[in-house]
Formats: structure tokens, sequence, C-alpha cells
């Protein structure tokens, strides 16, 4: 019988959105069959995420200094500031059937 891996919680306090994407894509691109699932918990300073069905004239209206970003999630557009807790999941999901 195949032991199930414990999943790992990390705690990364407020970090911004593009490296933690380009973190999160690292560790699946490197992530073998003995690596643990993690869930990621995190703030993100003021962001804007468009997922790939975003139409951008729901987005701003007006230029805010807000930095709108491009996301490759469904959805339309979410928007994340500190105090906003946030988790992503990094499963294995084949792994768990």
């Amino acid at each position: 019988m195949e032991v199930a891996l414990a999943p790992r919680v990390r705690s990364f306090g407020l970090v911004d959105y593009l490296p933690t994407v380009a973190k999160m894509r690292d560790f699946t691109m490197n992530r073998t069959a003995e690596t643990p699932d993690e869930f990621w918990v995190l703030e993100h300073p003021p962001v804007y995420t468009l997922g790939q069905g975003a139409d951008p004239k729901f987005g701003p209206r007006m230029a805010n200094g807000i930095p709108v970003v491009q996301a490759e999630r469904g959805g339309e557009i979410t928007y994340h500031g500190p105090g906003q807790a946030v988790v992503y999941t990094l499963v294995d999901l084949s792994r768990r059937g």
C-alpha cells in the first residue's frame, strides 16, 4: 500500500504576485513523486489579476497605481491586497487519484 505524503503548509507573509507565480511554476516543474504537496499562505501588495476569460473593461476604470496582471487561471478580475489571506494549493492531483 502506498503511503500518502503529508502536505506542508508554508507561510510567506506579504509577497509580490509575479515572483510568487514564478516560484509556484518552479516548484511544479521540479517536483518529484516524493515531493509533498504544499499549501502556501500569504498576502500580496495591491494587484488586480485578470483570469483567462476576463474582459479588461470590467477592471479599474482609471489609473490608480495598482498593477493589472494577466493570470493563467479562469474567471474574471480579482483584487488582492494586504490583509487578504491567499492560499495557493500546490497539489499533485494525479497522485491523489
